[in-house]
């Protein structure tokens, strides 16, 4: 069964050499590796050059983005299986033989894996969603970089919209799920995907092109409740991320004026000690804002970190307390006033990031 590998490039020769290894590394008895560089001018050529022996065709001339250059790919390419490696991702050894195995043993249109994120040194295994194909809709279910595709379903679904410059992937995904594609999930991890790239460092636009993509496929196939659905999801999480992007630059670019939202003279309990408690807490170390401990009412939990769990009972009233219970903010602060506590002696971790995200200046593609 005959393999095309497709990697699109611009200047990228800090990465692709390890990505080109991984692919020539695979030794898979038929393999077509194909290479579409947009016209690198800092030394990228020349370590395609050093693998021209293993590289099956190499095409290097200006395009109009990273999916017109998968297009010309998928043009050129003649696997029975197609799949594409970004010049900053690689490969597990032996993933495609694994996933050969996998085409030959189902009648499946797409062979799903998982891919480690790679930070820092260090990988992780993706946290993907459950894989049903209505969650599409919503996330990143059926990760790009450990996506593999026949040919033959390619040819009838089409390309990359190329109107698109984040998620056009996203989107093709989208389509071929509601066009009925057979598609089997795999726990194996294929790839090394290395965060900081497009889509990590602009996130919002990815999601908003991702909300696009879902709800003009929903409308057009008459899926009135799915858009419904998709409407009223993406309404609360654009502006979530939106104020996520702009508290980053905040935290970047103007940490000093941050750092004056908050009363240092004070010292702070995080009410809920759960990802949002622990987020709290890495923004106010990160700020040099005391903290005394967490409250939760999980009898279980008596440590965060280094810092004791407590109940609300055990507090004083010179400690100021960050709500951080998402949904339910609010509902806890009333609660605690009308049991006596200063209202100034509260504060809703929602608040605090728009007041944070006040101070950033991110800006739109």
């Amino acid at each position: 069964m005959k393999i095309s590998v497709i990697t699109v490039c611009y200047n990228s020769a800090d990465t692709i050499e390890q990505t080109i290894q991984s692919v020539v590394g695979q030794n898979y008895y038929d393999l077509e590796y194909i290479v579409i560089d947009g016209g690198s001018v800092d030394g990228t050529l020349a370590i395609i050059e050093k693998y021209r022996e293993s590289v099956s065709l190499v095409v290097s001339e200006p395009d109009h983005g990273i999916y017109d250059a998968m297009n010309k790919g998928l043009e050129r390419c003649t696997g029975d299986i197609v799949a594409f490696l970004n010049s900053d991702d690689w490969y597990e050894k032996g993933t495609l033989q694994k996933v050969s195995q996998y085409f030959m043993d189902t009648q499946a249109d797409m062979v799903s894996g998982n891919v480690y994120l790679y930070a820092n040194g260090e990988a992780q295994k993706m946290e993907l969603g459950r894989r049903e194909k209505d969650n599409v809709f919503f996330q990143v279910i059926y990760p790009h970089p450990a996506l593999f595709v026949r040919q033959s379903f390619f040819k009838k679904m089409g390309g990359y919209d190329i109107s698109y410059k984040i998620a056009a992937d996203t989107a093709w995904v989208i389509n071929a799920c509601v066009a009925g594609a057979k598609i089997l999930c795999v726990e194996d991890c294929f790839t090394y995907f290395r965060a900081g790239g497009l889509s990590g460092r602009k996130r919002y636009e990815g999601l908003r092109e991702h909300y696009k993509a879902a709800l003009i496929c929903a409308q057009k196939n008459g899926m009135v409740q799915t858009a419904a659905r998709i409407e009223e999801y993406y309404s609360d999480f654009l502006k979530m991320v939106m104020c996520q992007q702009k508290v980053a630059d905040a935290l970047e670019n103007n940490l000093s004026e941050v750092k004056e939202v908050l009363d240092h003279s004070k010292e702070y309990y995080i009410w809920g000690a759960g990802e949002r408690g622990k987020a709290c807490l890495d923004l106010f170390v990160r700020l040099g804002v005391p903290v005394t401990g967490f409250i939760d009412q999980n009898p279980n939990k008596t440590k965060v970190k280094e810092y004791p769990v407590v109940s609300v009972e055990e507090i004083e009233s010179r400690y100021i307390i960050c709500i951080t219970p998402k949904g339910h903010e609010s509902e806890i602060k009333e609660q605690l006033i009308q049991s006596g506590m200063e209202k100034d002696a509260l504060l809703l971790y929602s608040d605090l990031l728009e007041w944070i995200a006040e101070l950033g200046n991110y800006e739109e593609l």
